[in-house]
């Protein structure tokens, strides 16, 4: 027996999020992705890469918002994508050469001839420093100028000389890596894993670290070139030992500088001397252009050579991120790091402490009563929510010698009982802490929401 009326509900419409965008070559599809945001596409016929890195035909790629990225191709595709965006757009140009990426690809043949004459008799291969305002694309092209280089077989060496931003690493940190295989599109810091990332399609590698702490280069700038300088030891011990790697070079994103900035300059000028720096390529066009042709005309590397000052044009598709929206990035970067991605899933330890078996460090405000480069200081309810760096030091050792330790790892304070004198921390693995001092920085800040 039919009940009257129930065969006349029409079926609930559900509209497919599923297209096609079709692209032609030289061109770009750009999205933005807002946090908790995803999509996935699939490369369906022609190539197309995101940063220099190839996408697989067929394969099916999640990106997880925040993100503002673009997938380019220089001989056209179609590409399926599955999901909503916040704002996407096809960016078309008339001829290649009108693509702004035209000039990337081109100044990545100059350093791969460089890279080959390097090979040939045994030289340095070029060092190449990305410098810019706030807002012009610094890291993706040194993303890009990376990804190129992998893909012809080469081993760049990278260096993130900008603690805003984290490179195989959290923010606040300045980081160095070879990268001598394939990079991983989706990865929360566009970069990549480490071995603390767990099993990986893409071979994770292997970054030396050094905890500044704080969000600009100008907030401490003495420390951050001694930093910097303990970085630029380790690039060098790098290249002298891997002929491979000094052929290929070192590829470095700078922190953004803006015109008139006497400080941020002179900071510039100091990484370029440290890493013996001899192309600075300039994205963008403001009075920093001439401010650096001019710091750099008559300046010699260690080795020598003329400082060479390159000016490339950004591309329209940089956009200014606000302060939520990297904020986000910052704890996405976070969360990858404890807890792992959707392809790999992670098991952090929360371990319980007593605070006698810690020893804490945390960075100076700089007053008349706080001169040091590091304040011993105890455990307390303050440290909740932040993570704290795990330095490759003694307790016993020197304030010194622990601020300018590399670091091991990194621990996020979930709570601390002062009634107790217990706190409770999530590490990326088991095990205790035995001597190694741990530093409480002022940046990346507190993760509120980590644990739920």
């Amino acid at each position: 027996m039919s009940i009257p009326g129930l065969g006349q509900i029409p079926a609930p419409h559900v509209e497919s999020t599923t297209r096609i965008v079709s692209l032609r070559k030289a061109c770009e599809w750009r999205f933005h992705l807002a946090p908790g945001g995803s999509i996935s596409v699939k490369l369906l016929s022609g190539t197309a890469e995101k940063d220099g890195i190839e996408l697989a035909p067929r394969g099916a790629y999640k990106f997880c918002g925040p993100v503002h990225g673009k997938l380019l191709t220089w001989h056209g595709c179609d590409i399926e994508v599955d999901g909503r965006t916040e704002h996407d757009t096809t960016a078309s140009f008339a001829t290649t050469i009108e693509n702004p990426a035209a000039s990337h690809l081109n100044l990545h043949a100059q350093l791969a001839e460089m890279r080959g004459v390097a090979a040939r008799f045994g030289r340095e291969g070029p060092r190449v420093l990305v410098a810019g305002g706030r807002a012009t694309g610094k890291t993706t092209l040194a993303r890009t100028l990376a990804s190129y280089a992998t893909r012809q077989g080469a081993q760049p060496l990278v260096v993130n000389a900008n603690p805003g931003e984290g490179m195989l690493s959290l923010a606040g940190t300045l980081s160095a890596a070879v990268f001598a295989t394939v990079m991983d599109p989706l990865a929360a810091d566009g970069w990549g894993g480490t071995p603390t990332s767990g099993p990986s399609t893409v071979p994770v590698k292997l970054p030396l670290v050094y905890y500044y702490g704080r969000e600009s280069a100008e907030a401490d700038p003495e420390v951050y070139k001694r930093l910097l300088g303990r970085l630029a030891d380790g690039v060098s011990a790098k290249l002298s030992e891997d002929p491979d790697v000094k052929a290929a070079g070192v590829l470095v994103d700078s922190m953004g500088v803006d015109a008139g900035s006497a400080r941020g300059l002179e900071l510039l000028a100091h990484t370029v001397d440290e890493l013996s720096v001899n192309i600075v390529v300039i994205l963008g066009r403001s009075g920093l252009n001439a401010e650096i042709t001019k710091r750099f005309a008559t300046e010699k590397t260690s080795l020598g050579e003329p400082v060479q000052v390159i000016t490339l044009e950004k591309s329209d598709g940089v956009v200014d991120r606000d302060d939520s929206f990297t904020e986000h990035i910052r704890e996405a970067v976070i969360k990858e790091y404890f807890f792992g991605d959707a392809r790999r899933t992670l098991s952090p330890q929360i371990q319980q402490v007593d605070f006698d078996s810690l020893v804490i460090y945390r960075l100076p405000d700089y007053s008349d009563y706080e001169t040091d480069t590091l304040v011993r200081e105890e455990a307390c309810s303050s440290m909740e929510h932040w993570t704290l760096a795990i330095m490759h030091a003694s307790v016993r050792d020197s304030v010194e010698t622990i601020r300018a330790a590399a670091v091991m790892g990194f621990v996020y304070v979930s709570d601390v009982d002062e009634t107790k004198r217990k706190m409770r921390m999530l590490a990326p693995v088991s095990g205790r802490l035995g001597d190694r001092p741990l530093v409480w920085g002022r940046w990346p800040e507190p993760f509120i929401n980590l644990l739920g």
